[in-house]
């Protein structure tokens, strides 16, 4: 389950930040939130705003290289994430050991959500990228904190799952592949990014893993994308021309 949320306005000074084995822990409002990608649309950044600064709560920020896991299947739970730069994937092992992707994450996403109320994760979560996470322990996460902010993150993963189990249960495979593209281009939009062009770091196998789909089958309809004129794929970039049509395509989705 994931979430993101509004923008909030921050210092827009973006610099890099060094590579590091573990997290580097920073007071909310430092060097490290003022210079994050998200530029304020990050779960941290709303409690710092909510709370006018009064609620204290340690930012842990880590960079992941590729194929890096941020927790396993069966981890003990000790906090919830966001996204401040990259994307990642969750998945779950089957009895067969084959592997089943749950979701994809970018910028200003949080997960790990699986995990709370229980002992231990549900699901596994590795980057498909160079990826910049932070950490938001639980133990930070007092009941004053528990007011919009996490409902409208509650809200959000619902909403998402939702649109995830319509796609499954209702969708062919023009209209599964559409609603994607459409979820990607959302996303791209609410971290600051073009909605028309999509960098998918994610391989078609995990696409079609994801959407319940046969490699071949995503390739085909790629194609009829393309020869439609509807979008276009180079490499692993996607621009979307026809916005309307792709809608049509992706039918019924939950809104709010």
């Amino acid at each position: 389950m994931t979430m993101q949320l509004p923008k909030i306005a921050v210092d827009n000074n973006i610099t890099p930040i060094t590579k590091r084995t573990g997290f580097v822990q920073t007071a909310i409002g430092g060097t490290q939130c003022r210079t994050c990608n998200i530029r304020g649309g990050c779960l941290i950044e709303q409690i710092k705003q909510t709370h006018e600064h009064s609620f204290q709560v340690v930012k842990n920020r880590k960079e992941l290289s590729k194929d890096e896991h941020v927790f396993y299947g069966g981890d003990d739970t000790n906090a919830i994430y966001i996204v401040s730069r990259g994307s990642l994937k969750s998945y779950m092992l089957m009895e067969n050991g084959e592997e089943q992707i749950l979701d994809f994450y970018t910028a200003g996403d949080v997960f790990g959500l699986d995990a709370m109320g229980r002992h231990c994760h549900i699901s596994s979560t590795v980057a498909l990228e160079t990826t910049v996470i932070c950490k938001l322990p639980l133990h930070e996460l007092q009941q004053r904190v528990l007011d919009q902010e996490f409902f409208s993150m509650i809200s959000e993963n619902l909403l998402r799952d939702h649109n995830q189990m319509l796609m499954l249960a209702r969708k062919g495979a023009d209209g599964r592949l559409a609603s994607f593209f459409m979820n990607m281009s959302q996303r791209s939009k609410k971290s600051n990014q073009s909605e028309d062009e999509i960098n998918l770091s994610m391989t078609r196998r995990d696409i079609a893993n994801y959407l319940g789909m046969a490699i071949e089958t995503v390739s085909r309809t790629l194609r009829r994308f393309q020869d439609s004129g509807m979008l276009e794929v180079t490499q692993r970039k996607v621009k979307i021309y026809d916005f309307e049509k792709l809608q049509i395509i992706a039918g019924t989705q939950a809104i709010c």
